[in-house]
């Protein structure tokens, strides 16, 4: 195009260019070896926007619109073909380039320029046409944005967590993520082709993948739960979902599956579940031994009375020697008071904190499974750690005990932590030469001890319940958070062996309690 006219302008003079300017349907501008515009067709008038008279007589750098680079990017006014034309004498070919008017979107050209010389090769002019490609480039750049989208989310399945598998209608695998691959222990190449009956479990049942499929194949997505195994036999639980992918047409030809390992939730679910469970039955127990005891006592007044007078009863039978068989019945009536005694003498054995048994108490063992079972009921922004001291002697309280009072403390210290903070269980010698003084039974003490702390982070204990701490049934925590049987019982544990109970705390700032048992417990030699 640019010879064709620059041959037509060597033939006609430029006053009978606008014709022929006019009729073309790419945009032409003349410039001057100044590079003015002399000249415009109507396709370049257009395009600018401008008139002829507005375009006249402009340079590149006078004219009111901005030129703009194929990457958007500002186009300095030396930098458009027509001035590197002019600069350097060579044409210039399929150069983009945008004009962007003040508030409106840019219109993309495809710009082509040819210089123009005299006789003497002197370069008198240039001209330049260009075609309108806007439509074309904003189709690029869609293409590119969708390529770019697509790499992204081709890249965000691939680096997910999540298993993804997409398959056929026909339930063939056709794409594994990494992550899938490493969850069940295949490789892609052994994924591609097979069918996802490749993890099947057996524990989840026909009706499950009936619905799942009806699900659908009906264009509807199917969530849930399933259990599959790895490629070397471990029991895998998974959140799944399972949606279909429609074509342009909406007839399904996907399915892609989402799957979440959550094993190691639900096993957390379950041994948070036995350990509420295994603390609600300590608290009923406790309640029961409460309400217990507080009837022992008013029942044994009762049978002191009965076995009392029936042993007179029975004195002054036998000392008459008559009625021999009303002898027998009140001493049937004394031989059943006592079995109530003995009955009753349980019960408050029991409230006082059980029968001990026999044994040996390894602190570091039992430490250790108490934090592994409170730390399966804690949430994400809580952690407890035990700090032990290794070389501890076995100590001579029954494990069940030793296991209580722990579990006791870490629970209430769990319960006082609101937001992210750490529990910490310890326990370490410690001797106390100056008298102190115990928050529970408040009597003085001192002397050489196994002290058991369990600390927390939590709002710590005003001075008004401190001095209710170890009351049953008192309790600062909301309704249906806790009975206020724990520092009881803890207190009972601890005094059935002579022991002491210190509370340290501070509002704001958190709460220590510690557990003193004497040091004569320790079976020095055998380490705990």
């Amino acid at each position: 195009m640019a010879d064709e006219l620059q041959s037509l302008l060597r033939t006609k003079g430029q006053d009978d260019l606008s014709p022929l300017f006019d009729v073309m349907l790419e945009g032409v501008v003349v410039r001057d070896g100044a590079g003015r515009i002399i000249a415009s067709n109507h396709t370049a008038q257009r395009i600018y926007g401008l008139s002829a008279a507005e375009l006249e007589g402009q340079t590149a750098a006078s004219l009111p619109v901005a030129f703009l680079n194929e990457d958007g990017s500002a186009c300095a006014a030396d930098q458009h073909p027509a001035m590197v034309t002019l600069r350097t004498g060579l044409p210039q070919r399929g150069v983009i380039m945008g004009i962007a008017h003040p508030g409106r979107e840019p219109v993309w050209i495809q710009v082509n320029s040819q210089p123009l010389a005299d006789t003497v090769g002197c370069i008198t002019s240039v001209i330049t046409s260009f075609a309108d490609i806007t439509p074309i480039k904003r189709a690029e750049d869609a293409l590119r944005a969708s390529e770019v989208r697509n790499r992204t989310l081709a890249e965000a399945i691939a680096q997910s967590g999540c298993s993804v598998i997409i398959t056929d209608r026909n339930g063939r695998i056709e794409y594994v993520n990494p992550a899938c691959c490493k969850a069940y222990g295949y490789s892609e190449e052994e994924l591609i082709g097979a069918r996802p009956s490749i993890f099947k479990s057996g524990e989840t049942t026909q009706e499950e993948y009936a619905n799942l499929w009806g699900t659908i194949l009906t264009g509807q997505t199917w969530r849930g739960e399933m259990s599959n195994r790895s490629r070397d036999g471990r029991l895998i639980r998974e959140a799944v979902s399972v949606s279909p992918v429609r074509d342009e047409s909406g007839e399904v030809r996907h399915f892609v599956a989402l799957k979440e390992d959550i094993t190691q939730m639900r096993d957390d679910e379950r041994r948070r579940h036995e350990l509420f469970e295994r603390v609600a039955r300590l608290e009923r127990m406790e309640l029961v031994a409460t309400l217990a005891g507080g009837i022992a006592h008013d029942f044994n007044n009762v049978l002191a009375a009965i076995l009392g007078y029936s042993q007179l009863a029975s004195t002054q039978l036998k000392a008459d020697g008559r009625l021999p068989r009303v002898v027998k019945y009140v001493d049937e009536i004394r031989a059943a008071g006592q079995r109530a005694r003995e009955l009753i003498q349980q019960l408050l054995s029991f409230r006082r904190g059980g029968a001990v048994q026999p044994g040996s108490s390894q602190v570091v063992q039992i430490g250790r499974e108490v934090v592994g079972l409170l730390r399966a009921t804690l949430p994400d922004t809580l952690a407890v750690v035990a700090d032990i001291e290794p070389d501890l002697p076995q100590l001579s309280v029954d494990p069940a005990h030793v296991h209580q009072i722990m579990m006791n403390l870490l629970i209430n210290a769990r319960d006082a932590i609101t937001g992210i903070g750490t529990i910490r269980l310890s326990a370490e010698r410690a001797s106390f030469d100056a008298m102190q003084r115990c928050d529970s039974c408040r009597h003085e003490f001192r002397g050489d001890f196994l002290a058991i702390t369990v600390t927390d982070v939590g709002m710590g204990i005003s001075a008004e319940h401190r001095e209710k701490l170890f009351e049953p049934f008192f309790t600062t925590k909301d309704v249906g958070c806790g009975t206020g049987m724990g520092l009881a019982v803890v207190h009972t544990l601890t005094h059935l062996y002579e022991g002491h109970v210190r509370v340290e705390s501070e509002l704001g700032k958190g709460t220590a309690v510690q557990v003193l048992l004497p040091a004569r417990l320790l079976q020095e030699g055998g380490a705990a």
